[in-house]
């Protein structure tokens, strides 16, 4: 599916009415899963990933951005943790989304547009209740 789709998609599904909100919505989920996920698991998702939305991928928010300048990765082990980073980036951007509706949004078609083993890796790359919470998207 190509980029439009793909929001197309999140938004009908999270029930998004602006596709600007949309898209720096997927960029927020994108920025903070790709940060967490080991870097090679990473770049193998982007590998899958049409050219704008790999972008949205790579792109970082402040919480990204701020661990890139620590030379760390993001290390949160709870659902409700990436919630929260997702919730506060939202609100930072005075986005008025719900964070875990828009979470789940982007899980489920991230799991359309990527290879079934892929997915397999990205749960396995997860703390458990995060790779269910994925799973279930």
């Amino acid at each position: 599916m190509n980029t439009n789709e793909f929001i197309k998609k999140v938004m009908d599904y999270a029930q998004i009415e602006d596709k600007h909100e949309a898209e720096r919505g997927i960029l927020i989920v994108f920025s903070i899963l790709s940060h967490r996920l080991q870097e090679e698991e990473s770049k193998d998702v982007a590998s899958q990933l049409p050219a704008e939305l790999k972008k949205m991928w790579f792109d970082e928010v402040w919480i990204t951005s701020l661990y890139n300048l620590k030379n760390q990765r993001l290390k949160f082990r709870h659902l409700t943790e990436f919630i929260m980073l997702v919730e506060n980036e939202l609100l930072r951007e005075n986005l008025k989304i719900h964070a875990e509706k828009l979470t789940k949004a982007v899980f489920h078609i991230l799991k359309e547009q990527i290879a079934a083993g892929e997915s397999e890796d990205i749960v396995a790359n997860l703390p458990r209740e995060i790779g269910e919470f994925y799973k279930a998207a």
